[in-house]
């Protein structure tokens, strides 16, 4: 199980996409109003006071969001977030080991002596498409990222050496909660064991 992690800036993005919808009343609320104020300080020339209102738009909107798992996908390989080689499939042989590719959304930070990290409990569970837990989990491990900055690009990335099973379809299912504010999730990944 390893975590993969990378920062490209998303807070500015978001913010920017929060900024040009802020007049709309779906976005009422913090986030927008953080918006509408960094994109005035932005046209008043203020860049540094725009960024950091573009940071607080992204912190209100993320802090408002439950746990998400944006992308979850069979890889082959991973650089960083969003650099992945998703795997042509989901047939596994008896012996392999499937790496899973997840990029979640909404989760928590806890600061501590000037860094923000972010964990995540995970639980694994391997059935039959019609239920039968085959395998399960409840501590599969610990994902925790840190960095002396919150970053929204906390790509995850965990590998699962398969069962011998019979060829036959299967399904993977793993469960992520977050530390920090209790939030689960999970995803249910399809995968085949060839003959």
């Amino acid at each position: 199980m390893t975590l993969a992690i990378s920062r490209l800036g998303a807070a500015v993005a978001l913010a920017t996409i929060l900024a040009a919808g802020a007049e709309t009343p779906a976005l009422a609320g913090p986030a927008a109003d953080k918006a509408a104020e960094a994109e005035a300080l932005a046209a008043d020339g203020k860049t540094a006071e725009a960024i950091a209102a573009f940071e607080a738009a992204a912190d209100a909107f993320w802090t408002a969001l439950p746990l998400t798992l944006k992308t979850a996908v069979f890889v082959d390989s991973v650089t960083a977030f969003g650099q992945y080689e998703a795997r042509a499939g989901a047939s596994f042989r008896n012996g392999d080991t499937a790496t899973i590719y997840i990029e979640p959304a909404g989760y928590g930070f806890v600061a501590a002596a000037g860094w923000h990290r972010v964990a995540f409990s995970t639980t694994l569970e391997i059935r039959t498409p019609g239920g039968l837990i085959l395998g399960e989990s409840d501590d599969f491990g610990k994902l925790v990222w840190a960095g002396r900055t919150k970053s929204r690009e906390v790509p995850l990335t965990i590998s699962v050496a398969l069962p011998d099973l019979k060829p036959g379809d299967y399904e993977l299912v793993l469960g992520l909660t977050d530390d920090a504010t209790g939030d689960a999730q999970s995803v249910t990944m399809p995968f085949a064991i060839a003959e």
